[in-house]
Order: structure tokens, then C-alpha cells, then sequence
């Protein structure tokens, strides 16, 4: 049997730290390579990947994409291929250099990583990334081993069954024009159709979910932006034929909102849709797409057939009757002490901890969400008024974040805080972030993110910190409002940047 390397291309697509590199086989094998850890960063751990299939296919060149190299340095990159009898058909160490690639101004090649908890911290964080809106993505070590040249507005962080879906980067600040489907190489795959069959244009922003049948949900605005929208801003859901890119339905739901409060610091007619999550169908309750408004600090339940509101919950606890002019089923929202405030990433968490209050069979689920805290007076209450009307000059400010959880049980028609509220240290930086910002499921841990604090931090479900990171930047050029901030982190797992790389090979 013969494996013979044919070439090595590096950054093939816009990933940076990636590269194919080629072989042929004259007989069935499977691979696995090995990014060593850089000699140079104390530390520094390897980056491995395992075919999990065979290659039979003896008549095409094999397109082995390399992710997790490290910049500006000879990365030392071990493949190996096995037959399926078992035998080493080859076994070498390949250079592939990336000491010719140039960089964005401001990007930041190592970030401080505090083990705020040693005992729990090398098991916790594994061989996950910590993946920023720009793509930056960062090892355990805190060495970057992920960068796009050409950086997207990648404002959901989401990733489904192995792709990358993410925004185009023009302008109108968070607003894609353009949406694709990507690998972690960075070649787009698909781009989805931003226009209705009438012509109207849709932007991409905020969020993304996927229902049972694999459909894309997508929080959209009227094209071109929001200072000319004919409708009420980020107020619209999109659903695409994840296959295609076909648009399947749109609906605006401005006059769900007509009767609405939202908080002063929000622009007038801005609904503010930032998160979307998902139910399957039970035989008690229908399968629904979660969708939150952050400045109504209201949560819905919408029907994946049409986008017809299932049931309301008025987690700020300042808008009773919204959806307006229509008959739903408002949950009883008065087991929440804690109320929502301008969350963001509002999304049902499918941690062990909350397993007795999780039971989808019977429409139970828990929420988690990133608290802004984002407009409150004095007494920590939210500060609204009406939302056709222009913001007021009663003071308000933003208060320290905190992550909160709510059980949901459809059947009882209630909504109560459970858990515990988590809270961040402020003594070296104030965990206060009035708009952005995300908490995500990880495992049986959350990763948890302050946009203006610039701050990441893995917890567990009662608030004990295992790693803490300060200072993580991106670059936001040609935008001065948002110096060094980005709109989202989280950490991406093994098992899903293994996922990626299948998916990237699969495709190549």
C-alpha cells in the first residue's frame, strides 16, 4: 500500500489558521493528525482530530483540512493513516508554516486564562475554544488557533450538525445583507435567499434556532436598516429550508407590540428580538420556536407552521398584555422575583441540574438568561415608557449582570425563578454591560460573557467560577460606539469542533 503527500495549501478559504493538505491512497484508509503545541507559549497543548470513517474512494485526491494551527509560527503537524487491517500506512511530521500571514491591527495572540477553580479547570475547559464573534478562537492555553481574515458579523455564534452559519460584514452595523452557511475553513456552502417572493429585502441579526425538522429561524429587519424600516425594528422571524436557502415563511409582528412598554433606553418602535430557542411537540403542548424581545423583556412562544404566538410571557413583568389584540395564553409570571431586564440569550438549558423541573413530555422547560440589568432605577426596577413614544429624561443606569433561571410549565401556566442567581466578582472590572453580552449551555456548566466588561467565565449551575478571562477584545473597525467589544463569546466543545472538521472533510 502506498500514501503519498501531495501538497499542502494554506488558509484555502478565509480561515487563516487552517490548511489542506493533500494526499494520495491506493487502498481504503482512515487518518488521524496533530497540531503540536507551541514550544514557544509555555503550556500550550496539542490540537488532535480522528477520521471516524474510511476513505474508499482510491481514485480522488484525500483533502485533510487542518484546523488549530498556531500564527506566526512552523507548525510541527504529525498525519497518520491506518488501514483497515490495521496497519500504519503512513506516518510523518509535516512544517506548515504561518509566519508570512499578516493581521488585523488589534488582534490579541494569547489571552490570560485565570484557573479560578485548578482542581476543576483542566476537565472543565478540555479541548474546547473559546470562539468570539470575529471568529478569533482561543485553546485552553488561551493561544489562538482560529482566525478569519475577512471577519463576519457573526453575532449568533451557532453552530448545526457540523456547519458555521454566519453573517455577511458590510455595514449598517449589526445587519447582514448577506447570510451563508458555512465550514470552519471559512467556504461558504449556501447562501440563503434574504428576499421574499415579492422582492422585499430582509438583514440577518441576532439569533438562530433550528426546529425538529431541521428548519433555520431567523431574527431579520426590514431591508436596508433600521433608520428607514417601514415596520417596527428587528421585529420580523424568518424561516429558510435549512437544505436550500429557500425563504419558507416571514412574519412581522409590529402590532403584537402596540399596546408594549420598553425600556428608555431603547430607540422609539424598537421591538429588539435577540433570541431564539426551541421546544419539540409533546402530546400535551405544540412544538414552538422561543423568541424574546429584549427591550419588552417579553419571551413568546411561536408556532413553527406559521409564526402564530402560542403563548406569552411577560418576564419583565411591565407588559401583562402583549401580544396585543390577540388571545393567548399569558403564563403567570408572579414566582419570578428576579425579573428580566433587557436579557439576552434567552434559551432553554438542558442542564442536569434543573432536571426536576425539566419535562418536555408534559411542557416543562427551564430558561436560562443573561440579565442586563440593562435600564433601572434606584430600587433596581426597569425604567419604560410607551414604545411609539421617545425616550424621557428620567435617570436610569445599568446594574452588575446576573444570569437567572426560569421554569416554564405550559400545562399549569406558570412561569417561576429556580436555582440559584449568579452573580460575577466586580472588584477588578464591574460586570456591567447595559446591551449585549451571552450566557450559553456547556455540558452541565455555562460559559457566560460581558460584553462592555470585556470578561468571560465558566460557572456551574450554582455560581462557582472555574476559569475567568479578562480582556477579550475584537475588533470592531470602523465602528467607534463599540471600541474593543464583541457581540457574543462561548466556548466551542471537542465533540463540536470535531463535528467542523467532519463536516469540512466531508465537503472538501
Amino acid at each position: 500500500m502506498t500514501v503519498v503527500h501531495v501538497q499542502t495549501e494554506l488558509a484555502p478559504a478565509n480561515n487563516q489558521l487552517a490548511a489542506y493538505v493533500y494526499f494520495r491512497s491506493d487502498t481504503p484508509v482512515t487518518f488521524t493528525y496533530t497540531v503540536a503545541g507551541r514550544t514557544t507559549s509555555p503550556g500550550s497543548i496539542d490540537f488532535t482530530y480522528t477520521l471516524d470513517r474510511w476513505v474508499t474512494n482510491t481514485q480522488s485526491l484525500i483533502k485533510v483540512p487542518v484546523i488549530g494551527l498556531y500564527a506566526n509560527y512552523a507548525n510541527q503537524v504529525r498525519i497518520i493513516f491506518t488501514e483497515q487491517n490495521g496497519n500504519v500506512a503512513y506516518d510523518s511530521t509535516l512544517v506548515i508554516s504561518t509566519e508570512n500571514q499578516t493581521y488585523r491591527d488589534a488582534t490579541i495572540f494569547h489571552l490570560d486564562i485565570e484557573q479560578t477553580d485548578p482542581q476543576r479547570f483542566t476537565t472543565v475547559w478540555g479541548n474546547s475554544w473559546l470562539m468570539t464573534t470575529f471568529c478569533d478562537g482561543y485553546d485552553r492555553n488561551g493561544d489562538l488557533r482560529c482566525y478569519y481574515e475577512a471577519p463576519y458579523r457573526n453575532q449568533m455564534l451557532k453552530t448545526h450538525d457540523g456547519y458555521f452559519y454566519i453573517g455577511s460584514d458590510e455595514d449598517e452595523h449589526w445587519y447582514a445583507r448577506r447570510f451563508y452557511k458555512i465550514d470552519i475553513l471559512g467556504n461558504p456552502v449556501l447562501e440563503y435567499e434574504l428576499r421574499d417572493e415579492n422582492g422585499n429585502r430582509y438583514t440577518n441579526t441576532h439569533d438562530l434556532t433550528w426546529d425538529t425538522a431541521g428548519n433555520l429561524y431567523m431574527i431579520a429587519s426590514d431591508y436596508p436598516d433600521r433608520s428607514t424600516a417601514t415596520m417596527r425594528d428587528d421585529a420580523w422571524i424568518l424561516k429558510f429550508d435549512d437544505s436550500t436557502g429557500k425563504m419558507l415563511w416571514r412574519k412581522n409582528f409590529t402590532t403584537a407590540f402596540d399596546s408594549s412598554n420598553i425600556l428608555n433606553n431603547s430607540g422609539a418602535n424598537d421591538v429588539h428580538f435577540n433570541s431564539l430557542s426551541h421546544i419539540p411537540e409533546s402530546a400535551n403542548n405544540s412544538e414552538a420556536i422561543i423568541v424574546h424581545s429584549r427591550t419588552a423583556s417579553v419571551t413568546l412562544g411561536i408556532s413553527p407552521d406559521d409564526g402564530h404566538i402560542l403563548w406569552s410571557i411577560d418576564t419583565g413583568k411591565y407588559n401583562p398584555d402583549v401580544p396585543a389584540y390577540e388571545t393567548v395564553p399569558r403564563l403567570d409570571t408572579s414566582g419570578i422575583q428576579e425579573s428580566d431586564n433587557g436579557a439576552h440569550t434567552v434559551f432553554v438549558t438542558q442542564n442536569s441540574y434543573f432536571n426536576d423541573f425539566n419535562d418536555i413530555s408534559t411542557g416543562k422547560f427551564v430558561l436560562s438568561l443573561f440579565n442586563n440589568r440593562s435600564c433601572a432605577d434606584a430600587n433596581a426596577k426597569a425604567v419604560v415608557r410607551p414604545i411609539n413614544e421617545a425616550a424621557t429624561v428620567t435617570p436610569y443606569r445599568a446594574l452588575p449582570i446576573q444570569v437567572l433561571f426560569y421554569a416554564v410549565d405550559l400545562a399549569a401556566s406558570t412561569v417561576k425563578q429556580v436555582g440559584t442567581v449568579i452573580t460575577f466578582p466586580q472588584a477588578r472590572v464591574p460586570q456591567i454591560t447595559d446591551f449585549m453580552g451571552a450566557v450559553f449551555d456547556y455540558g452541565n456548566y455555562y460559559t457566560v460573557y460581558t460584553n462592555l466588561a470585556r470578561s468571560f467565565f465558566i460557572t456551574d449551575a450554582t455560581g462557582n467560577v472555574i476559569a475567568t478571562v479578562y480582556d477579550v477584545i475584537c475588533t470592531l473597525d470602523g465602528y467607534p460606539e463599540f471600541p474593543g467589544q464583541c457581540y457574543r463569546a462561548r466556548l466551542f466543545s471537542q465533540n463540536e469542533l470535531q463535528s467542523l472538521v467532519t463536516t469540512a472533510f466531508t465537503l472538501a
